[in-house]
């Protein structure tokens, strides 16, 4: 069984296998929002913790797949051992990364060596740009050819297998920068054993009702959901991974006893063709019981 931490109203993840799980097995997307370890300075590509939506919380908790624990902030101070354990465990994962940025930069390296040879090679004879552009337009062909004579004289004189090694002592000089992890404080350990149990409380209110019935409705037919905020909807609805697929369907739920302004309706039509993705409104039947969809599509009048 998989077990969510919930802190602070958000249910997340941590575990690398769980999410994959949950992704491959039961079709539960989430949004990763942590930083991938070798490419800390970048948002295209999110890594672990994964932050659940509540409606997959829900679909998950009725099916009995995972557990949801909390974990308490003690009011007492760490003991000298368990802080000790902290810092290791700290120092661990840091170190881990450094070997990952290491293994990258390496092969970075080693993949461009020509081109920094042949940077140096030019920097030797004084080709910047700048230079090489007024040279040809200045220079003689005698002078070309004494020039391209020197410039194979200093190629002899460059040590490919020396510049190599001098950038890869470069990388293996990290090991020497551990402040990062010197400068780690600890706070508490957080065991197995102090998981706490809790009841999942959703859905409550009749929007979130409606909500949660759509989620699943749409679950069981068997798309792929993630939240819309982005595109001002409650949901985007893939037919497969979202990884593969763009989605196709901009889900909004609305109360069938409340009307729809005529305003909302064409802003909905016409987002849904600019984004190239059809509008789908959700609703409740008369008992509750069944899913109602109901389509939308912008037919623009010159």
């Amino acid at each position: 069984m998989i077990t969510l931490t919930l802190i602070n109203g958000k249910v997340y993840t941590w575990n690398a296998d769980d999410w994959q799980k949950l992704r491959e097995e039961y079709r539960i997307v989430g949004a990763l929002i942590g930083c991938l370890a070798h490419l800390p300075r970048q948002d295209s590509f999110l890594g672990l913790p994964m932050v659940l939506l509540p409606e997959e919380v829900t679909l998950l908790h009725e099916q009995k797949l995972v557990r949801l624990v909390s974990y308490s902030f003690p009011s007492y101070a760490s003991s000298n051992a368990v802080r000790q354990k902290f810092q290791e465990y700290r120092k661990t994962m840091y170190m881990q990364q450094v070997e990952c940025f290491k293994e990258e930069r390496k092969r970075q390296v080693t993949s461009m060596i020509d081109h920094i040879v042949e940077g140096k090679r030019r920097k030797l004879l004084g080709l910047g740009h700048k230079r090489k552009k007024a040279h040809n337009e200045n220079e003689s062909s005698v002078q070309d050819q004494s020039q391209s004579k020197n410039y194979e004289m200093d190629t002899d004189h460059i040590d490919r297998e020396a510049l190599l090694r001098d950038e890869l002592d470069k990388i293996k000089c990290m090991d020497e920068n551990s402040t990062l992890v010197q400068t780690f404080t600890a706070s508490v350990w957080l065991y197995e054993e102090d998981a706490t149990p809790v009841e999942w409380q959703y859905p409550v209110t009749s929007t979130e009702t409606l909500r949660y019935k759509t989620f699943k409705d749409l679950w069981e037919k068997g798309y792929y959901i993630t939240g819309g905020q982005k595109f001002g909807a409650d949901f985007l609805v893939y037919p497969g991974d979202p990884i593969k697929f763009h989605a196709q369907f901009l889900v909004v739920c609305t109360d069938s006893n409340e009307a729809l302004p005529a305003t909302d309706l064409v802003a909905l039509g016409r987002l849904g063709t600019s984004v190239r993705k059809t509008v789908v409104l959700s609703s409740l039947s008369d008992d509750g019981n069944t899913v109602l969809y109901q389509s939308l599509k912008w037919n623009a009048t010159f």
